[in-house]
């Protein structure tokens, strides 16, 4: 159950009729929700915080042009002022993840990550560069991370997300490629190895496992199974 205004919000409403078109009424704390929730049938009101100003507080130089700004705040409800900071890549840009498919099977490959000192199991994904789409990132990065081609006419964009609204500037689309060959190009970046192509029961069978603990590899992957790709 997730806590709102200090109450407990049970996610199970009546928001859309089964015809499709809107219930009446709004959603409010306690309702129950058996049906999909439009962004229209919930009011949230104001913003409980009035943003004062920002100032970036870091901001690496090349590389993934990694920035950390401090907004300052205050409480409507108090008056009160704090500060709360939030990080950032390449300004934001958007990026991608990747969810190639070949024969039924999704690429997976293995990523050794500085901030968890780990190899784990990922989807190939990247960021974009200015004035691209992001089928078009997508198509970019997933060839330089793989050295495989993806067939340009299937890139989609299934759904976008953000890693972690709590501390992140981002905006990420997930989006679904086809790839026919299966020979990489030689010269491919270092940052994948051990390419595979994964069954919907191997993967489900990793993540039940533990074996996938990467949140955007996750995510991407449900978004995948639940637009009906797999």
């Amino acid at each position: 159950m997730a806590k709102v205004a200090g109450a407990e919000m049970v996610v199970n409403a009546l928001p859309v009729g089964r015809d499709g078109g809107a219930s009446s009424g709004v959603i409010s704390n306690g309702a129950v929700a058996d049906e999909v929730i439009r962004d229209d049938a919930v009011y949230d009101g104001e913003p409980p915080l009035k943003v004062l100003g920002k100032k970036v507080m870091y901001q690496e130089q090349g590389g993934a042009d990694f920035a950390v700004t401090q907004v300052a705040l205050e409480d409507v409800a108090t008056g009160n002022h704090f500060a709360v900071h939030y990080a950032s890549v390449k300004g934001a840009r958007p990026g991608v993840v990747c969810v190639a498919e070949r024969d039924g099977r999704v690429l997976l490959a293995r990523h050794w990550r500085v901030s968890t000192e780990s190899w784990e199991w990922e989807f190939p994904r990247g960021m974009g560069e200015p004035g691209e789409t992001p089928e078009q990132t997508a198509l970019r990065e997933f060839h330089e991370e793989t050295g495989l081609h993806a067939d340009a006419d299937s890139a989609a964009v299934l759904q976008r997300m953000h890693a972690d609204t709590g501390v992140m500037k981002d905006s990420i689309a997930v989006v679904g490629l086809n790839v026919s060959e299966v020979t990489p190009d030689a010269g491919h970046d270092w940052e994948l190895s051990h390419l595979t192509w994964c069954s919907v029961q191997t993967m489900d069978q990793m993540i039940a496992a533990g074996s996938i603990a990467d949140g955007i590899t996750l995510a991407a992957y449900t978004i995948w199974r639940l637009r009906g790709r797999a």
